[in-house]
């Protein structure tokens, strides 16, 4: 089972924002897109199809900060521009159970968290 991540972006991520997140953090990364753009994975070469490090879905707009707050408890203090009536974006992520990968896939939603000027959280709260 994969550990799920929430990103809340005050923009969309794209696919650009995340192939840019994933090059800072492993040039040899790549991406792919599955279900007709539903998903984009962040792959390490393996020889194959590439194993995947990280699974973001298609972004979502959130019309209430008080669904966040039921949704994401653990978020004690959400950023002003989650509650000031702008556009936000919730956006799902997993990564595999696997150490190394899990590293790598975390570091990448986090880097593009970070450039989207977003809160990363961690279901698992690691």
């Amino acid at each position: 089972m994969p550990r799920e991540i929430v990103v809340l972006s005050p923009t969309p991520p794209d696919a650009r924002a995340l192939v840019e997140a994933g090059a800072s953090v492993d040039p040899e990364l790549g991406l792919r897109t599955l279900h007709g753009g539903a998903v984009h994975q962040v792959v390490r070469a393996d020889g194959g199809e590439g194993r995947a490090v990280l699974s973001i879905h298609q972004p979502l707009t959130v019309q209430n900060a008080a669904e966040i707050r039921r949704l994401l408890p653990s978020v004690r203090q959400l950023p002003s521009w989650a509650t000031d009536g702008s556009p936000l974006w919730w956006v799902e992520a997993l990564v595999p159970w696997n150490a190394a990968d899990a590293r790598t896939g975390l570091a990448v939603v986090q880097e593009m968290t970070a450039r989207l000027g977003g809160l990363c959280v961690v279901q698992d709260g690691e």
